[in-house]
C-alpha cells in the first residue's frame, strides 16, 4: 500500500512535468531557446520539481528494502533515474553555457552567457554596476515593472525600465522646429532603379555623412570664412600625418601647446614645464559608431578623430576631438576637473575624399555643393538649388536635396513587430535625488550616455559574461557553399586554445561534428557571421551533471537487460517444472 501511494505522487508530478514540456516548446517557438533555456528549463522551480520526482523515486525504492534478486530491474531502473534527474540538476544549477564570437586573426577570452544584464558605468572614472534581468518573462505584456536604486561612488540613482521590446523597430521624424541651431539636410540619392533617402547633420560626428558605392556624400558646416575657402580651393598634396591637438593650460598668459598624434598610442607625453601630462588613447581615420560600438571605418581620413587622456593635479580628463567638428564637446559638455581649451587640427580638414559629395552651409540657409571625382578635382555649385538633382559620374548616381533645416529636431519612435527575440530594446530612465532625469531607449550591445546633472553616465544592455580560464584565437575558417548557391553546405574553425595556467597550447579543427574538449569545456561549431573578416560563432557548455547522467542511462539499460535475463531464468525454471510432472 505504500508503493502504491508512491506510485500516485510520482504520476501527478510526472503529468506537471509533462505539461511544462509542452508549455516550454511554445514558449519556445515564441522567444527562442535561449529564452527557454534561462526562464524555464534552467529555473529554480523546474528544478525542484526534478528534484521532488527524484525523491519519490528514491522512497518507492527504499520502501522494497531489503531487495531481493526479482528486484534487480526494478532497483536498477529506479536508481538509473535518480543520477538522471540529479545530473540535470546538477546542470542546470552549476552548468555553464554561452557563446564565443571570435574574427578571424583575433583571440577571445570572454564567453557571453545566455542570461542578460544591464550595465550603468561611468566613463571617467571607470565605476559600473552591473544588474541582472529577465525581461522575457515579462515579454508578453512588453512592459515589465523594474526600478532598482544604485549606487557609483556614493552618488545614489534610480534606474527603471518600463518598456521591453523583444523585436523592437525604429522610424524617425525629423522637423524644424528643435530648441537649438541643428543644420541637417534630407538627401535623395538615385540609382535607376534605386533610390534612398537620408538624413544628414553637420554637427554629429556619426551621421555627416554616408558611403554609397566607392564614393561619400557629406554635410559640412566650415566655422570660418577661412576654412570654407580652404575646402573649395585645391588641396595641397596629401600629408600623411594623424594631425595636431592643441591644448591651452589654466593660468594667466598661458600659451596653446601643439602635440602632434603620434603613431603610438598609450605612452604619457609631458607638457614641458608644467606638471600635466598627455596620453593619447585611439586615433580614428574614420570614425564611426556600429552596432558593436565605436570603430574605425576605413584609413581613409573621412572622419578624423583623437582620444586622450590630460591628467594633472586636479585629476584626469578624458577627451574626444574630432577635426570636422569643432563644436561637438561644446554640445555635449561634460564636467571636466581641469579647466583647458582643447581643439584638433588635421590635414584632411582642407580636402575632401574622392568621388564625394558635400553639401557645405556657407551661412543660414545658404548652401553650395563641392563635387570631386576619383582623383581629387573639384566642381563647385554655387547656389545650391533645393529639389534639383545633380549628377555625379563618380558615384554613378544623382543627387538631389529635398529639404534644408536650420533647427533641426529627430524624435525616435519604436515599435515592436513580433514576439521572437531577435531585436532587443528597452527603455531606461535614470533619476537622482536631487531630480534630475535621463531617459533612453538602449538596445542589445548599443551603449548610450546620458547626462544626470552633473553626472555622465552610460547604459548599456548586453549578455552577461564569464572569464574562461583558456584563450582561444581563431586562426582560419573555412566554409563550402553548396554548388550554385550561397548557402554554406559546411564549416569550420581552425582554432589555437591557450592554457597559461597550464602551459597547454592546442591546435584543433572544431567542425558541427567534432566538437573540442578541455577542462570540462566543449566548444562546438554554432555558426558563423560573414563578412570581410570571417567571424566564427562556438557554443560553450561546461555541464557537471554529465557524467551522472550518462551513468544513469547505462544503469537503466544495465536494469532492461536484467529484466529480461530474470525472465528468460524464471520462464525456463517454469517450464522445466511442468516438464517434471
Amino acid at each position: 500500500m505504500r508503493f502504491l501511494g508512491s506510485i500516485r505522487m510520482a504520476v501527478p508530478l510526472l503529468v506537471i512535468i509533462a505539461g511544462v514540456l509542452g508549455w516550454g516548446t511554445l514558449y519556445e517557438a515564441r522567444f527562442g531557446t535561449a529564452s527557454v533555456q534561462r526562464d524555464v528549463y534552467r529555473s529554480w522551480w523546474f528544478e525542484g520539481i526534478l528534484g521532488f520526482l527524484a525523491l519519490n523515486l528514491a522512497v518507492a525504492a527504499l520502501q522494497r528494502y531489503p531487495w531481493k534478486r526479482h528486484h534487480l530491474p526494478f532497483v536498477l531502473a529506479h536508481i538509473g533515474i535518480i543520477l538522471i534527474l540529479v545530473g540535470g540538476i546538477l546542470g542546470g544549477l552549476f552548468g555553464v553555457e554561452g557563446q564565443m564570437i571570435i574574427p578571424e586573426g583575433q583571440a577571445q577570452k570572454t564567453l557571453r552567457l545566455l542570461d542578460n544584464v544591464i550595465v550603468v558605468r561611468n566613463p571617467k572614472s571607470g565605476a559600473e554596476r552591473v544588474i541582472p534581468t529577465r525581461f522575457e518573462t515579462r515579454a508578453w505584456v512588453q512592459e515589465p515593472v523594474f526600478s532598482v536604486p544604485i549606487a557609483l561612488e556614493d552618488q545614489p540613482f534610480t534606474l527603471a525600465v518600463d518598456k521591453y521590446y523583444p523585436d523592437a523597430v525604429s522610424s524617425e521624424q525629423i522637423t524644424n522646429d528643435g530648441d537649438t541651431e541643428n543644420p541637417a539636410v534630407e538627401v535623395m540619392l538615385e540609382q535607376a532603379p534605386v533610390h534612398e533617402n537620408v538624413w544628414l547633420f553637420a554637427r554629429d560626428p556619426a551621421r555627416f555623412g554616408v558611403g554609397w558605392g566607392q564614393g561619400h556624400v557629406l554635410f559640412l558646416e566650415p566655422a570660418t570664412s577661412q576654412e570654407l575657402q580652404a575646402l573649395l580651393a585645391t588641396p595641397a598634396a596629401d600629408a600623411s600625418e594623424r594631425g595636431t591637438v592643441s591644448i591651452t593650460l589654466p593660468g594667466e598668459n598661458t600659451q596653446a601647446v601643439d602635440l602632434s598624434v603620434p603613431e603610438r598610442l598609450g605612452e604619457p607625453i609631458p607638457i614641458a614645464q608644467t606638471p600635466y601630462t598627455v596620453t593619447f588613447k585611439d586615433y580614428f581615420a574614420d570614425f564611426t559608431i556600429t552596432d558593436q560600438g565605436i570603430s574605425n571605418r576605413s584609413d581613409e581620413p573621412n572622419n578624423p578623430a583623437v582620444a586622450f587622456v590630460l591628467t594633472g593635479p586636479e585629476g584626469s580628463d578624458a577627451h574626444l576631438l574630432f577635426a570636422f567638428h569643432p563644436d561637438f564637446p561644446s554640445m555635449h559638455a561634460r564636467e571636466h576637473l581641469i579647466p583647458v581649451q582643447v581643439s584638433y587640427q588635421h590635414p584632411a580638414g582642407s580636402r575632401l575624399p574622392p568621388n564625394a559629395f558635400a553639401v557645405l552651409l556657407r551661412r543660414k540657409g545658404d548652401l553650395i555643393a563641392l563635387l570631386t571625382d576619383e582623383a581629387g578635382a573639384r566642381q563647385v555649385i554655387d547656389p545650391l538649388e533645393i529639389g534639383k538633382a545633380y549628377a555625379h559620374e563618380g558615384l554613378e548616381a544623382s543627387v538631389t536635396v529635398t529639404q534644408a533645416f536650420e533647427r533641426a529636431r529627430l524624435a525616435q519612435e519604436i515599435k515592436n513587430r513580433s514576439q521572437e527575440v531577435r531585436a532587443e530594446m528597452l527603455h531606461v530612465a535614470l533619476r537622482d535625488d536631487k531630480d534630475h532625469s535621463a531617459q533612453a531607449w538602449i538596445g542589445a550591445d548599443q551603449p548610450v550616455e546620458l547626462s544626470l546633472g552633473p553626472h555622465m553616465l552610460q547604459v548599456e544592455y548586453r549578455r552577461a559574461t564569464r572569464e574562461m580560464p583558456v584563450t582561444i584565437k581563431l586562426i582560419d575558417f573555412r566554409k563550402t557553399d553548396y554548388p550554385g548557391i550561397q548557402m554554406a553546405a559546411e564549416f569550420e574553425s581552425y582554432v589555437q586554445l591557450s592554457d597559461m595556467e597550464r602551459g597547454t597550447i592546442l591546435m584543433r579543427n572544431i567542425s558541427m561534428n567534432k566538437p573540442l574538449k578541455y577542462r570540462g569545456y566543449s566548444f562546438f561549431q554554432s555558426s558563423f557571421i560573414d563578412g570581410p573578416v570571417q567571424t566564427t560563432v562556438l557554443s560553450v557548455r561546461s555541464d557537471p551533471g554529465t557524467p551522472l547522467v550518462y551513468a544513469g542511462f547505462i544503469i537503466v539499460i544495465a536494469g532492461v537487460v536484467a529484466m529480461f535475463i530474470l525472465r528468460a531464468r524464471s520462464t525456463g525454471s517454469v517450464q522445466k517444472k511442468r516438464a517434471s510432472r
